[in-house]
């Protein structure tokens, strides 16, 4: 299996994707660090929750990793969509 990894620099912006097990309920956006969207898991996916988002480093990622911890939820997965490329 050959998987492309995107560049990273932990001091540079960006995007996530979190799985979760677990509901996430939308109100609880504002707690997170950075903008996120809650994305609607497909059936294989119930009982979880997917957010979608944009984080300024990755101090701040694990801020985010770190509330979803505090509410009680299990980390599937966090996957980098996209980073950015500036040096």
């Amino acid at each position: 299996m050959d998987t492309s990894w995107p560049p990273l620099n932990p001091d540079h912006p960006a995007q996530y994707r979190i799985c979760a097990q677990g509901v996430f309920s939308p109100t609880w956006l504002d707690m997170l660090s950075g903008e996120w969207a809650i994305t609607e898991p497909s059936p294989v996916e119930a009982g979880t929750t997917i957010l979608v988002g944009c984080v300024v480093d990755q101090a701040a990622l694990l801020g985010v990793l770190n509330g979803l911890y505090g509410l009680g939820l299990c980390l599937l997965l966090v996957e980098c969509l996209k980073a950015d490329r500036s040096s």
